[in-house]
């Protein structure tokens, strides 16, 4: 049987869904028997995809034209002097007329020859750490190989402090006294950092954000004020409305999980996980109140809210070590990369931001395996200077 026949792509696909027939499963059963090169691909593919997160993903492909591009990409890939005998990533292409688009399963295979690029090894994932600013400007560098420590945050304050944690839940001071010093917790480019407020209320913190916040909640509200993007798990207090304050919004949060973003060009993004919350443009009276699976895009340009139904887990899985794109154009694409992997980016051609790429891969994967895999799936060449990316076309 073909290694490239193209019912296989959907005989794999229903085999990690779990929505084999019989008749199926005995045609599956006969190509993995019939070469070893063909259980070596169905089992790196079974172990790189988390297929019980990426179900729809995997439901709305194409099945036999991103089986054909794939035969293409994998034989012109075989012609390359750095080709293994044993496949190292598997590629699954989605061609929609004027738009590329791609779904690519990423491997941490450590043969896989590097990008033609400038200094590479440069360019590392991010990690975890942050700068603790305390009320009296006392500066706390904080990273995760740091273990359980006290940190003095004012007035014989304390918090504690162990490897990628920041916790405040721990506070016996005077509730007035607390309230009134604000700390500022800031997250570099290529860094992540957790912190769990007096409330104990979660907040994921991602790279070039900045978050601050009381020491302790006064009485009648909890507010923070962020840049960038965080993930928060508000512990639930109808006494005290919880409010997330960015430049440009206000949002109020009943008890429930959601994602903000301010880093996205002309964007902030607030996505809801479950729960509810009500946005508004700060300063405006009225607010949108948001569903769960629904994200509210705020064009800072026109001023103007879009709300509409998503997949949460494109937004939200940074926080899990993943990154999800599904149809975002490379210039979200690279602007996200930069802030994780701390690079610079330079586009030679406006029409490259606008090609389109879907995929999931690691987070703390090598740059130029996510980049390997987005010249195969759009086109594009990255050059890499020290760390800057260049994109042409």
């Amino acid at each position: 049987m073909d290694l490239y026949d193209e019912n296989i792509a959907r005989l794999i696909r229903h085999s990690l869904i779990g929505e084999l027939s019989e008749l199926e499963r005995g045609e599956l059963e006969a190509w993995l028997h019939d070469s070893e090169e063909h259980q070596v691909l169905f089992e790196k593919i079974k172990k790189e995809i988390r297929i019980s997160s990426e179900r729809s993903f995997f439901c709305s492909l194409n099945d036999e034209e991103a089986w054909q591009k794939f035969k293409i990409a994998t034989r012109e890939r075989k012609q390359r002097v750095y080709i293994r005998k044993i496949l190292t990533y598997a590629a699954v292409i989605v061609l929609p007329l004027a738009v590329v688009a791609g779904f690519w399963f990423l491997n941490q295979e450590k043969n896989t020859p590097p990008m033609a690029s400038g200094r590479v090894a440069e360019i590392t994932p991010g990690k975890s750490r942050a700068v603790l600013i305390t009320a009296d400007q006392i500066v706390h560098e904080l990273n995760g190989l740091q273990e359980q420590r006290e940190i003095e945050v004012g007035n014989g304050m304390v918090i504690k402090q162990g490897g990628a944690n920041l916790e405040y839940d721990s506070l016996v001071v005077p509730v007035q006294e607390a309230a009134l010093a604000m700390n500022t917790l800031k997250i570099p480019r290529g860094g992540e950092f957790r912190l769990k407020l007096s409330d104990g209320t979660n907040v994921y913190l991602n790279s070039a954000s900045e978050l601050k916040y009381p020491v302790c909640f006064d009485e009648k509200e909890r507010k923070v004020y962020l840049s960038g993007e965080a993930y928060f798990e508000v512990t639930k207090d109808s006494d005290r409305p919880f409010y997330v304050e960015t430049e440009e919004l206000q949002i109020r949060v009943y008890g429930t999980e959601f994602n903000v973003n301010t880093n996205q060009p002309g964007k902030v993004h607030t996505v809801l996980v479950n729960g509810k919350v009500g946005v508004k443009k700060r300063g405006m009276t009225g607010e949108i109140v948001m569903k769960p699976g629904e994200l509210a895009s705020f064009d800072r340009k026109a001023g103007t809210f879009e709300v509409k139904e998503v997949d949460v887990r494109q937004y939200v899985l940074w926080k899990d070590g993943y990154f999800t794109f599904e149809n975002e154009s490379l210039e979200q694409i690279l602007n996200t990369l930069s802030f994780w992997y701390d690079v610079d980016v330079f586009f030679q051609s406006e029409s490259a931001k606008q090609l389109v790429f879907t995929g999931y891969m690691k987070r703390y994967s090598d740059i130029s395996e996510i980049l390997d895999a987005i010249t195969d799936v759009v086109g594009v060449n990255f050059t890499i200077n020290g760390k800057t990316i260049i994109v042409s076309k």
